[in-house]
């Protein structure tokens, strides 16, 4: 539901794209990370441990901080995930040899093999949201989200 509202006093528009005082955005990013979550039970993988894993191999040997610029999440956010996927052999940290301070993280073959598996889930959790939806609409819903979230950032960083 788009709600306006008019404020008397300034005479602009206010929008809130909330359903009911629930929040639309988060809503979906919260069943999207469930059903991706849950999809994922069987391989004992996380949505946020696979997003390592596809940031890896798509350009392996970052520094764990590169890594956790990328995810967008705190260093020790994305340490403990890499504690978790070193664990089982997915990725493995190495002295970077231009900065002994830090590591670089590199994908192992096992990981390459379960990107496919991350990869064909996120098109199947993709084909479930987007069910009965016309293309053009998700691309003009993409172009827009892409705004807001360029919107936000840009707020975040003026602060």
């Amino acid at each position: 539901m788009l709600i306006v509202t008019q404020d008397a006093t300034t005479a602009q528009k206010q929008t809130s794209l909330s359903e009911d005082n629930n929040p639309v955005f988060q809503d979906i990013a919260r069943f999207r990370a469930i059903l991706f979550d849950f999809m994922l039970k069987p391989h004992d993988m996380t949505m946020s441990q696979g997003w390592v894993l596809v940031h890896l191999v798509r350009e392996n040997g970052l520094r764990q901080s590169e890594l956790a610029d990328r995810l967008e999440v705190a260093t020790v956010t994305t340490s403990k995930l890499i504690d978790r996927l070193e664990a089982r052999g997915y990725v493995e940290r190495r002295a970077d040899p231009d900065d002994r301070r830090s590591n670089r993280v590199y994908a192992t073959p096992q990981a390459k093999e379960l990107v496919k598996v991350l990869t064909k889930t996120i098109f199947e959790v993709d084909e479930i949201a987007n069910a009965g939806i016309p293309a053009e609409d998700l691309a003009t819903t993409l172009g827009v989200l892409q705004r807001m979230r360029k919107n936000l950032k840009t707020a975040l960083n003026n602060r």
